[in-house]
């Protein structure tokens, strides 16, 4: 591998026994993404390394921690779906769905049914439905933004129904606040400002 793009550590506790770390390593030169088993002295042992597609790049895992998704920015633009063995961590492609744009930066709501898209390039934020199977169903929603738009995700929650917070999506110049309302839902959706250029999160889940 030329270049780590991403790493997503998906954290399995069931009993003590059983407890794991799985880290999620995508290569967008090989067009793969690794999975490593963290190790009590911190090294990591090799697993699985399934194949997606050139420049693949950032990933989310789902709130219920059954699903990893990732998007793929070469075209078509595509969000590969996979399904996460709770007890090796392997993945097994369940299937793809198509994305507005290249995406630097993709997250998934708390219910693991939207998952939200930033380009930085194209200036734009995005939302795409969630099946029950994990796969990504059309764009519902693309939104223009100011120049560079880097992350998006779910905003801190209103106190008053009607009136989401919205949250900052650019790093480009003065921080600006965008609110997004899916087609399918009433439930507000907003983006905020990246704080690195790279994708990484921790995931917690019972098996």
């Amino acid at each position: 591998m030329k270049a780590t793009i991403a790493i997503l550590l998906s954290m399995v506790f069931g009993t003590p026994a059983l407890a794991a770390t799985f880290v999620y390593v995508s290569n967008a030169d090989d067009g793969e993404i690794g999975t490593y088993t963290l190790q009590p002295d911190g090294s990591l042992k090799p697993g699985q390394r399934i194949k997606a597609e050139k420049i693949v790049m950032p990933m989310a895992v789902s709130p219920d921690k059954r699903f990893l998704i990732a998007a793929v920015r070469s075209k078509p633009y595509q969000a590969y779906s996979y399904l996460i063995d709770r007890g090796s961590g392997e993945l097994k492609l369940v299937g793809t769905g198509s994305l507005a744009e290249s995406l630097p930066y993709i997250s998934l709501d708390r219910s693991g049914r939207f998952l939200f898209g930033a380009s930085y390039g194209a200036n734009l934020v995005t939302v795409n439905p969630v099946g029950a199977d994990g796969r990504i169903g059309e764009p519902l929603q693309v939104v223009p933004t100011a120049r560079n738009a880097h992350s998006a995700c779910r905003g801190a929650r209103s106190a008053r129904p009607g009136h989401p917070r919205a949250t900052p999506i650019t790093t480009s110049g003065p921080r600006i606040f965008t609110s997004l309302r899916t087609a399918a839902s009433s439930t507000p959706r907003s983006a905020r400002r990246a704080r690195s250029g790279r994708s990484a999160l921790t995931a917690r889940t019972e098996s």
